[in-house]
């Protein structure tokens, strides 16, 4: 078949045949496109188990949209042949690319990188490919890895994939499928429990992306044999040759890598696809900043003259072993002498207070401050975080403010398991300050470096102090290289003004140790009252607001920021670019590559992975999310923000057991937030536990900046059970502590909630009042987003549309505004129409990649509000089965939705939706299932009364 049509496709050119496939080129004559054509072979073409194979193909890629997976567009049958239509992919298969020889590392780590992403996300809609080999991976000539070829793809509950019971999907468990007389899988690429024919789980297709890891790294295949029961032996006994052998040049952690993926005990490899990406990406940063280690071979070269031939007596052999050993110890002598460090990239310092001997308080906490600013530059140091300290203190029994001092600091640097502490005095003589900072090995008390400097006044005390911390980088064992491109000084890094200093560590001390975000606003706008070019004072201010809810305010004080940035240093100038384009422009693939390229220069640095995670987060990407929030952890283990974080990231994900392990731990530990109470009450809600959920409340009252999230959770929880009275009230009392607390956008936040609540039960003149009271507090981005949407839902066209068209005009680069507000406002627009349900889902397809996201984050939730307008549109469209496939995202989806009004009404719009395909038992149970969860709801609803009135029709 190399011509004439099949359906709206026209061959070209027959690509290639396998046993269960035949592949040609086509082009789409209606869209006007290059295609992949795949026919069953003909002597399978009547084969029950191949056509289900084949159908399987189909089904299990066709639920996946990743980058890194080949995309189905369409499933047809001509002549009873059924075939499938696939992007065509202008490139070669991994085995082609490979070709025999070693890849650069750099090609390496980008594909093993896309392929595991891929793996991960099929993984996450509980696919298992089952059958992950080079030539089932097409690299396109842009370098993007391809994975294809479903057809042993296996369908199975997402617990048996190794996650939490308390995930659900809508998917059934399918049997494995095999061909009789035909292996399922490739010996070669098999893991030993496929190979004995055991349950399988997503670690199985971690090994087989080990041994695609090691093919790339060395040429050639991790388990060889010239028939396939020796291959099999091979899998099931014996270790692979180790990869260094094969290619001295790869990294030592890459081979790390690589064989923890093929470990026989599949206990002991890689949990998921993710840990292996992170690990892979985590092996790029510190290959790009230079911190690899590679696998070394030493030999020793034979003398200049050839040996004799015959014996050599004893005499010889002991003066040439004497010579040997001479030389051996001469060289570990020189290598020693010239490469010996203080300390290693894997040891951490901890930071001592300074010792005042001045009698001038404006020296308390500001150098230490200012060195702090100075050794952050440092790609090398670790300084101990805060939280760190603050733990540790807290375990050997002693006060929060307890001066870091001897013996103090040596106890807190021995427990907190790090190398040295550093440690500085000021003092004065005569006119002059004598500034003297020290790296002191904390097991044996032995200095490792010092230097002293003195500064003429008060004013150069900060400059002087800069050049010490410059030396003593160099001392403790840093590259030459990097002190002199990351040594901005501190004056300049920091400011030249010792009061806005001090103000500026007071500040961070009260967010870092004490985890209180609004009492650190006034001593941060201290900071830049004292110096108004203090670019980090912004930025951090522009961060506390953020973490507030306050996004106006966080935006503006971190353009602020931005605009400074030419004085900083260079890590400050990476959190100062990453976070404007975070919280400014909003473009949030601007953000990724800053926090990308800071974590590379910085692999130390939790801060930029943190970030990545809400990132990752914002756009419903919750495994990559979860992924970052474990390394950020990793990286500060006692960071209560990061500990919250994690917890959230996991109630995203349904894995509501862990949640709760993550919990206990973060609270053991005592890193405890106003954050990670929020998390512990949603996923109280999600365990139907309202003794926990009350507890959580409790906890909050009379806290400014906490109490008003708590009492937006209640709000939401009532108005979820119908109880609308009672969510009104709470919504009223959270607005006012939101106002006492001073946050404008969180109040407008809480008015807004409200709006949406009262619409989406049938109230619009109730919702159009307190878009009023929105629009008067805040014209902040998801205040207007609300107020649009609900203007909308309340036919007020006009006024929604001005809203839509002032967000396109005021955010044009940002990715929630462009690829979810706005879509969704649009689309909700379009259903007033005629034949607005096609439009509606038309204006939706901009919002498909990112509409699990979490876009209000930190100020209020409107999670999933895409999917749920596209089921509207479905539903005025009169195609109930689609329709009902949008509610149903909404009821899987449990741990992102949580206690949003839609999580209730998801359930009654899929009664509706199985009504319109005929489906009546289906709809009366989806009725049942909504009214259950509103048998105590106000009467009064108008929502609930319809809702009754329908189900007593189709009974």
């Amino acid at each position: 078949m190399t011509d004439g049509t099949i359906s709206h496709y026209r061959i070209l050119e027959k690509l290639g045949a396998g046993g269960m496939g035949v592949v040609y080129k086509g082009f789409d004559i209606r869209l006007d496109r290059a295609v992949a054509l795949k026919f069953l072979p003909d002597n399978m073409a009547q084969d029950t188990q191949a056509l289900e194979r084949f159908r399987r193909e189909a089904h299990a890629a066709s639920a996946l949209n990743h980058p890194a997976i080949c995309t189905i567009y369409d499933v047809g049958e001509e002549d009873h042949r059924p075939f499938i239509a696939m992007e065509f992919i202008d490139g070669e298969t991994l085995t082609q690319h490979i070709h025999g020889k070693p890849l650069p590392l750099e090609t390496i780590l980008d594909l093993g990188m896309q392929i595991a992403d891929a793996l991960d996300v099929a993984h996450g809609e509980g696919i298992i490919h089952r059958d992950i080999k080079p030539s089932n991976v097409f690299v396109t000539k842009r370098g993007q890895a391809k994975v294809l070829d479903f057809g042993l793809a296996k369908l199975v509950a997402k617990d048996s994939l190794g996650t939490s019971a308390d995930d659900s999907s809508p998917r059934a468990p399918q049997e494995p499928l095999s061909i009789v007389g035909v292996i399922s899988g490739t010996p070669s690429y098999m893991s030993p429990e496929q190979i004995r024919g055991d349950d399988l789980d997503r670690r199985t297709d971690i090994f087989a992306l080990g041994l695609l890891l090691y093919e790339m790294a060395t040429g050639r295949q991790a388990f060889g044999g010239k028939t396939g029961g020796a291959i099999i032996e091979s899998i099931l006994t014996r270790a692979p040759n180790a990869a260094h052998l094969a290619n001295p040049e790869i990294p030592a952690e890459l081979e790390e890598i690589i064989n923890k993926c093929l470990e026989k005990d599949r206990a002991q490899r890689y949990a998921s696809a993710g840990e292996v990406r992170a690990a892979l990406r985590q092996l790029k940063r510190d290959t790009e900043s230079g911190q690899t280690l590679r696998t070394q071979t030493v030999t020793i070269a034979a003398a200049a003259a050839p040996p004799r031939a015959g014996r050599y007596g004893w005499k010889e052999l002991a003066t040439v072993g004497a010579v040997v050993v001479a030389l051996l110890a001469v060289a570990g002598w020189f290598y020693n002498a010239r490469h010996a460090k203080a300390l290693s990239k894997m040891d951490t310092v901890v930071l001592a207070d300074f010792s005042n001997k001045t009698g001038d308080v404006i020296f308390d906490d500001t150098l230490r401050q200012g060195l702090a600013a100075q050794l952050q530059q440092s790609p090398f140091l670790s300084l101990v975080s805060e939280q760190r300290i603050q733990q540790t203190l807290r375990l050997m029994g002693k006060a929060p403010d307890t001066k870091l001092a001897p013996p103090v600091i040596g106890d807190v640097c021995q427990r907190a398991g790090s190398k040295a502490y550093l440690s500085g005095s000021i003092s004065t003589m005569g006119s002059q300050y004598v500034i003297g900072v020290k790296a002191v090995n904390c097991q044996t008390g032995d200095s490792l470096a010092q230097e002293q400097v003195t500064a003429n006044g008060k004013e150069n005390v900060l400059k002087a102090l800069g050049e010490a911390s410059t030396k003593l980088r160099e001392e403790l064992g840093e590259s030459l290289k990097t002190v002199e491109k990351l040594d901005t000084p501190i004056e300049q890094a920091s400011t030249p003004s010792l009061e806005a200093l001090q103000a500026y560590s007071l500040g961070r001390k009260t967010m870092q140790r004490q985890g209180e975000f609004t009492d650190a606003l006034p001593l941060l706008k201290r900071s830049i009252e004292l110096d108004p070019k203090f670019a980090m004072a912004y930025a951090m201010l522009g961060t506390t607001y953020h973490n507030l809810g306050e996004k106006t305010l966080a935006a503006d004080y971190t353009k602020k920021a931005y605009d400074l940035r030419s004085r900083v240093s260079e890590w400050e100038k990476f959190y100062i670019e990453s976070h404007y384009y975070h919280f400014v422009t909003g473009d949030l693939e601007k953000a990724r590559q800053a926090y990308e390229l800071w974590a590379q220069i910085y692999p130390r640095e939790d801060v930029p992975l943190t970030n990545l995670g809400i990132v990752y987060q914002t756009l419903g990407q919750y495994y990559k999310a979860v992924d970052e929030f474990r390394a950020a952890l990793r990286l500060a283990p006692d960071d209560s923000l990061g500990a919250g974080n994690l917890v959230f990231g996991l109630i995203n994900l349904n894995r509501l057991d862990e949640a709760r392990v993550a919990s206990d731990e973060a609270l053991s530990k005592n890193l405890d937030s106003g954050d990670l109470r929020l998390y512990l009450y949603q996923l109280a809600f999600l365990k139907n536990d309202s003794a926990g959920m009350a507890r959580q409340v409790a906890w909050s009252a009379g806290k400014p900046g906490i109490e008003n999230l708590m009492l937006y959770a209640e709000a939401d929880t009532d108005a979820y059970f119908g109880k609308l009275e009672k969510a009104r009230q709470l919504s009223s009392q959270a607005a006012t502590s939101a106002e006492r607390a001073g946050e404008k956008d969180m109040a407008a936040g809480c008015e807004a909630a409200q709006a949406l609540r009262e619409v989406l039960y049938g109230n619009a003149a109730e919702a159009r009042e307190h878009v009023s009271r929105t629009l008067a507090t805040s014209n902040s981005r998801d205040a207007q987003y609300v107020a649009a949407l609900v203007l909308a839902l309340t036919d007020d066209t006009a006024r929604a549309q001005k809203l839509a068209e002032d967000l396109d005009k005021r955010y044009p680069e940002d990715t929630v505004v462009r690829f979810n507000y706005l879509p969704t406002i649009r689309a909700q627009l379009a259903l007033k129409d005629a034949d607005g349900g096609d439009k509606a889902v038309q204006a939706l397809d901009a919002a498909s990649p990112y509409e699990l996201g979490i876009p209000g984050n930190a100020t209020f939730w409107t999670n999933l509000y895409p999917v749920y307008v596209r089921g509207e549109a479905f539903l005025v469209a009169g195609d109930g089965p689609q329709a009902a496939a949008e509610f149903q995202k909404i009821v899987d989806w449990r741990g992102v939705v949580i206690n949003e009004p839609i999580g209730a009404l998801a359930e009654l719009e899929l009664a509706r939706s199985w009504a319109l395909a005929g489906e009546k038992q289906k709809s009366r149970t989806s009725y049942e299932a909504f009214l259950k969860l509103w048998k105590d709801a106000d009467e009064d609803i108008p929502v609930l009364q319809q809702a009754k009135a329908e189900y007593a029709k189709i009974q």
